[in-house]
């Protein structure tokens, strides 16, 4: 839920419903009535029962009159001002809670899945200026193999890992592990033109985006995210806003002939 701001904010939905039943039937327990009016019920109802059995003879404590039906209707209404109230509560109870939870499904409904673009960038622009500077070994595996890259921040993070293809203007230096908050990230490291890239690549519970988009991250750097298939991606390094984009557009659609070859990207 510290990742994913529809989940807490259903999570906070359901805490507060339950609250509200909670509170709208405390109290509530079994109702008692009087023994005398119990017993009278029992018998009225036994009689009736002899009654049917003989073939709907009288019973012995008098004959039954048959009501008029103005006569039964006000015998009806006599019975319910005459009658305890003890259903209103009950009814108001429920009337409110129905109200509440019409209340708290407009208000706190949770929204579409936001993506996290401000937390990508910044998590990308930290990794790159850690690893990616001078004296430093930016990568823990160096390798040019985008699938051997693949199967070590697979075993490594302990779910699935898809790369994209890389872009033919670009070369792959190798991979490592990076930090991001609630669960560290893959971090590959390129070379554009002698210069480092930097991509960082998430598990994300949100929708693909429909290109990468240029932000402002950290520092005065700009980073390219994007999302697709469960993974959120963000782009950072030494080349300026054009170029930057250009290489996030070619990771985000590659050549047909390369999406062809490359292995189904996502879970």
């Amino acid at each position: 839920m510290t990742q994913d701001a529809a989940l807490a904010r259903r999570a906070a939905l359901w805490r507060a419903q339950n609250s509200a039943i909670r509170a709208a039937f405390d109290g509530e327990s079994a109702r008692t009535f009087s023994m005398s009016i119990v017993r009278h019920q029992n018998e009225t109802a036994s009689k009736a029962g002899r009654s049917a059995a003989v073939g709907g003879r009288p019973s012995r404590d008098g004959p039954m009159r048959q009501l008029s039906p103005a006569s039964a209707e006000a015998s009806r209404f006599s019975a319910k001002v005459a009658a305890p109230n003890v259903f209103r509560p009950s009814l108001v109870w429920r009337v409110g809670l129905a109200a509440l939870s019409v209340f708290l499904a407009f208000v706190w409904a949770p929204a579409a899945t936001v993506v996290p673009a401000q937390e990508l960038g910044e998590a990308s622009v930290a990794a790159f200026q850690a690893f990616a500077r001078p004296g430093v070994e930016p990568v823990e595996f160096p390798t040019s193999d985008r699938t051997e890259a693949q199967a070590w921040l697979t075993t490594r993070l302990m779910h699935s890992v898809t790369l994209p293809t890389t872009p033919s203007a670009i070369r792959l230096i190798g991979a490592r592990i990076a930090p991001y908050p609630g669960s560290p990230a893959a971090f590959l490291v390129y070379k554009s033109q002698d210069r480092p890239v930097g991509l960082l690549i998430q598990s994300l519970d949100a929708p693909a985006t429909r290109g990468p988009q240029l932000l402002a991250a950290a520092d005065g750097r700009t980073a390219a995210v994007w999302t697709w298939r469960g993974q959120g991606f963000a782009l950072v390094g030494d080349p300026d806003a054009a170029s930057l984009l250009k290489i996030a557009t070619d990771f985000f659609d590659p050549p047909v002939e390369a999406a062809q070859t490359a292995p189904e990207r996502g879970w």
